[in-house]
């Protein structure tokens, strides 16, 4: 089993750090890859094992989780927040994320989504349920709207992440990416709420910090495979 690490590079300066804050995403990789296939896409296809197993694999490989997000498919019809617990109390995780998150297919299919309940609803009710159990809580949003429903269950910190057709002509631009990010900003500051929002951005982009989006606390750098 394949896992992927997206690091997080936080800014120099944080107006509002939430505590300690983590420094990477780990989630499955794809269970299929090709070289035309972003990783951001490839996750939501209907392949590979699953996030079901991650924590458990993780766990088993004795990976120190303690600095880590841990990126569940929070619209698995199978996922259960108790069965879950026991595996993610073995691994000891102090943060969880929906990653990937449904939100990212095109609005069309989220519809058929949202008319079976497999959508973005589902995702936060699983994880205001993890939340209840202690841990802490990072949703990832693509718009405003989006950010709105995420804001309602407390979060620690929001991922801001492209949908899949924003991938059609390669990596989305920094304009695109930025216009999202002010789209989250706006919905945060609506609501007084003044945690870390955080960006998808290329590794090389991080060494730039004076042309980040003024919104974001910190870049969540394009996945690579986790050498283990």
């Amino acid at each position: 089993m394949e896992f992927l690490t997206w690091q997080i590079v936080w800014r120099s300066i944080l107006s509002a750090p939430a505590g300690p804050l983590p420094r990477q995403i780990l989630t499955v990789a794809p269970g299929f890859a090709h070289a035309s296939l972003p990783p951001e896409v490839g996750l939501l296809l209907p392949s590979g094992c699953g996030s079901r197993q991650l924590v458990e694999n993780l766990s088993d490989r004795a990976f120190d989780l303690s600095d880590s997000v841990v990126g569940y498919f929070l619209a698995d019809p199978f996922f259960a927040a108790e069965r879950e617990r026991f595996r993610l109390q073995r691994a000891k995780p102090l943060w969880i994320c929906n990653l990937p998150t449904v939100a990212q297919q095109d609005p069309s299919f989220t519809r058929q989504l949202t008319d079976v309940g497999l959508d973005q609803d589902l995702e936060l009710a699983r994880l205001a349920a993890l939340k209840e159990l202690g841990f802490k809580v990072a949703v990832a949003v693509v718009d405003g709207p989006g950010a709105v429903q995420a804001l309602a269950i407390g979060p620690e910190a929001l991922f801001v992440l492209p949908r899949i057709g924003d991938f059609a002509a390669g990596f989305p631009s920094l304009r695109q990416r930025g216009a999202a990010a002010q789209q989250v900003a706006a919905a945060a500051e609506a609501v007084d709420w003044r945690r870390p929002i955080i960006g998808l951005a290329d590794a090389s982009e991080a060494a730039y910090e004076g042309q980040w989006p003024a919104p974001l606390s910190g870049l969540l750098c394009r996945p690579r495979v986790l050498n283990a």
